[in-house]
């Protein structure tokens, strides 16, 4: 059960910082203490299920979205085909740069 509440308080936190939104704000929108969703956040304390439905609501995500923990795996696939490719020089490194230029 340890694993499961760092799982899924890393998840919360990783949607809290991707809609900017500080830990204060969101302690404000769902009507906790600080310090419950800090320990909710390491993984210390699991929310009790209203807490948790007011958190997904807060962050704009169904319940379940705040379950979904191999939901990066894809993107750590594509950096390491891509460093891959770079390392084994199997791309244009100029073009790849200048393609990443016009991007960010």
């Amino acid at each position: 059960m340890a694993k499961l509440k760092e799982l899924l308080g890393k998840r919360i936190k990783e949607i809290r910082l991707s809609r900017n939104l500080t830990q204060e704000q969101l302690v404000e929108i769902v009507d906790i203490g600080a310090a419950s969703l800090s320990k909710i956040e390491i993984g210390m304390n699991y929310p009790s299920d209203d807490n948790l439905e007011k958190i997904a609501k807060a962050l704009n995500v169904e319940a379940k979205e705040l379950f979904d923990f191999n939901h990066n795996n894809d993107n750590q696939l594509l950096k390491k085909e891509l460093l891959d490719a770079i390392t084994q020089e199997k791309v244009d490194i100029k073009l790849l740069y200048k393609f990443y230029c016009a991007i960010k």
